[in-house]
């Protein structure tokens, strides 16, 4: 199978979290006021990287409206798919990154045991089978076209690390800058480019 088409993947901008380097998971905060201004940049900008033709993002206000600030300069309707929704926690939202190797069995969760879980939250392979679905439904659905999916850090780590590992613990080498631009070939499991921030230079 071929695909004309090219997969971009966007991390959205910036939030409280990210400054407070909390964990916020399905927690929906609102993107700060560079936030909103790294969105903008990066609607400007998206050109350069491809004519976006379609445009999927995780239902969390901190991608939709980083996904509606490309749509609306491209004149495309940003779609919503729960399944781009981030790395829950559940209870443990909110604990401070440094923090979570206190709690018990904290430091599984981000490194080693992909099927660990904290109380009422995600394992990575929960993420993984999430992700791949809506990831293969939509290049499925759009096969010649240049799709956009704005999404959330840890979540399109797992992705990454899924399709060029087969091992979603890795999904720390694949942490990116909030706007950042990575594009993926699911069908050929490789990393085109990664973590492209042009449109934050100054």
């Amino acid at each position: 199978m071929t695909r004309k088409g090219r997969l971009m993947m966007v991390r959205h901008g910036q939030t409280s979290a990210n400054i407070d380097k909390v964990w916020h998971g399905k927690t929906d905060t609102a993107l700060t006021d560079l936030g909103r201004e790294q969105a903008r940049r990066l609607g400007s900008w998206f050109h350069n990287i491809a004519e976006p033709q379609v445009i999927y993002a995780s239902p969390l206000q901190r991608a939709h409206n980083t996904a509606q600030a490309i749509a609306d300069v491209h004149k495309l309707e940003v779609q919503l798919d729960e399944r781009l929704v981030e790395f829950s926690l559940g209870d443990w939202e909110g604990i401070k990154f440094d923090d979570l190797p206190s709690q018990p069995g904290g430091s599984q969760l981000l490194y080693t045991d992909s099927s660990f879980a904290a109380p009422n939250g995600d394992s990575q392979l929960m993420v993984r089978k999430r992700m791949v679905e809506a990831i293969e439904e939509i290049i499925e659905r759009h096969p010649d076209e240049n799709v956009v999916l704005v999404s959330h850090g840890t979540a399109l780590g797992i992705a990454i690390a899924h399709y060029l590992h087969n091992d979603t613990t890795r999904w720390l080498e694949y942490i990116k800058h909030n706007t950042a631009v990575s594009e993926l070939c699911p069908l050929k499991k490789e990393l085109i480019f990664f973590n492209r921030t042009e449109h934050l230079i100054p």
